[in-house]
């Protein structure tokens, strides 16, 4: 009986965990997030637009570069092997130091975590995070909202948010949620990752959207940081494992793996330190 019980759990949260889910984004927010990479830098400071989409059920939160990344190598001519027509699309892709996608109630009450790692699209699925959010009695204008100021600790770190009733979408950046209206600005107390709303809109035409959980490696947590930690000590070595071979001259690999490196060193300040 228990083993038949077992096989049930098992068919269940496969179904939950592998059934497409359909939703239409209406609106569009955008943040300017400015982080610290190097906690020991004040000068690493970098800026990166980011972008909330947000629907009926779901909302979607990554970097604007890898949006943009994806459309563009999703949309590319295939039949065309010419390699510098390649590195001229790579090079209309901005830079981004965040390629992931969140996706929160995606199962319902939870929240998927993709990210790409050489040729392989990971998934996590985890508890969408419950907030301790304390609401303070403090209000400010911004962007011509009325907003409300709102304290909370999350892994690690303590952050102050403003939010505001008027747009009301109990969500926000990064896995943030579960305030009775948008969040408009958010920030650590060392201001090492702030994010500000530079523009609220509602779509003219909403974005039909189609999650299929097949097109992903589900995963675990600290399987997926095991991979990344592989894959960063030596990424040449990764993406030949995959097949992926890539033509250097003598010494210009071992080059760009010291840089690659050192260049690691000073990206020692996660938003999530726990």
């Amino acid at each position: 009986m228990k083993r038949i019980l077992f096989i049930l759990v098992v068919i269940f949260n496969f179904n939950c965990y592998s059934q497409s889910v359909q939703d239409v984004f209406k609106y569009r927010v955008v943040y300017e997030l400015t982080y610290q990479p190097d906690s020991t830098d004040t000068n690493s400071i970098k800026s990166e637009s980011m972008i909330l989409y947000l629907g009926d059920k779901i909302s979607r939160f990554s970097s604007l570069g890898t949006v943009v990344g994806d459309s563009l190598m999703k949309n590319r001519d295939r039949s065309n092997k010419d390699m510098a027509a390649f590195a001229r699309l790579r090079s209309q892709i901005p830079k981004t130091n965040f390629d992931y996608y969140i996706y929160k109630k995606i199962p319902e009450d939870k929240l998927s975590y993709i990210r790409k790692i050489a040729k392989d699209n990971f998934r996590v699925v985890e508890d969408l995070p419950t907030f301790d959010w304390k609401i303070q009695p403090e209000t400010k204008e911004i962007g011509g909202y009325k907003t409300q100021k709102a304290t909370t600790r999350f892994a690690g770190r303590d952050y102050t948010a403003w939010f505001t009733s008027e747009i009301p979408f109990l969500d926000g950046p990064y896995k943030f949620n579960g305030l009775p209206g948008l969040i408009m600005e958010i920030s650590d107390e060392k201001n090492h990752y702030s994010f500000v709303l530079t523009k609220f809109q509602k779509l003219q035409e909403p974005i039909l959207f189609k999650f299929v959980p097949k097109d992903y490696l589900l995963t675990e947590k600290e399987e997926l940081q095991s991979i990344n930690e592989d894959y960063n000590r030596n990424p040449f070595a990764a993406l030949e494992r995959q097949g992926i071979t890539l033509g250097f001259k003598p010494g210009q690999k071992e080059k760009m793996l010291e840089e690659h490196k050192e260049d690691l060193k000073k990206k020692n300040n996660p938003i999530e330190l726990e």
